[in-house]
């Protein structure tokens, strides 16, 4: 009676253990990876931009489901490895779109905004607003999507726990496109209401149009 008591708490232990981490590694607990690298070059210690507060982190659980998902809809890991790459060329794609728009607004007031300007503060003021938005976008999109790191060089002390810093390094690259998105769409309305102020007083003749 007192081995089979031994044997069910032993049980138990690693029952409570498997459900703290979603039956993965201890080191895929972290989707970082951060605890990976101390034991082995088998990984690397995590690099600055993955080094985010509680906040900004996914939910171990989540990513290990949706990798089971993944898994299971496609058929085999290198399937998956395919879509990651896939969903990271997205990505980069969106934030292309983003450069794209920031460049266009700030090559046009290069050229007419010391006219917008001349309408006034308010003009000058919220021109000035959506610049800086608009440079701060695009030094979001550099600093957290543009940045090269090789999908390999992210491995993990297992294949599961890899395909996890994947997945976790994937979400934070979509955070950091959605934020710039953001700063670029706040910059833009700040720069069309500087248009349009500046439009209206020159349909009063208060500024010349040209």
């Amino acid at each position: 009676m007192t081995e089979q008591a031994a044997q069910h708490q032993a049980d138990r232990k690693r029952e409570a253990a498997a459900d703290a981490t979603c039956g993965l590694p201890p080191e895929a607990g972290d989707p970082t990876g951060g605890g990976a690298g101390q034991d082995g070059p088998a990984t690397c210690q995590p690099d600055d931009y993955e080094r985010v507060g509680p906040s900004g982190r996914d939910d171990t659980c989540d990513l290990c489901e949706e990798y089971r998902f993944l898994l299971q809809v496609l058929g085999s890991e290198a399937e998956v490895w395919k879509s990651l790459q896939q969903q990271f060329g997205i990505v980069t794609q969106r934030t292309q779109m983003v450069f794209g728009v920031g460049t266009l607004a700030i090559s046009v007031a290069g050229f007419s905004g010391h006219r917008m300007a001349a309408a006034g503060p308010f003009s000058g003021l919220t021109l000035m607003a959506g610049l800086v938005c608009i440079l701060a976008g695009m030094f979001v999109a550099l600093y957290g999507v543009v940045r090269v790191r090789w999908m390999s060089s992210l491995r993990g002390d297992t294949v599961e726990a890899s395909f996890l810093r994947l997945l976790a390094v994937r979400n934070r690259k979509t955070r950091y496109f959605l934020w710039s998105l953001k700063l670029v769409i706040v910059g833009l309305v700040l720069y069309v209401a500087a248009l349009g102020w500046f439009l209206f007083r020159a349909s009063l003749g208060l500024v010349p149009l040209v």
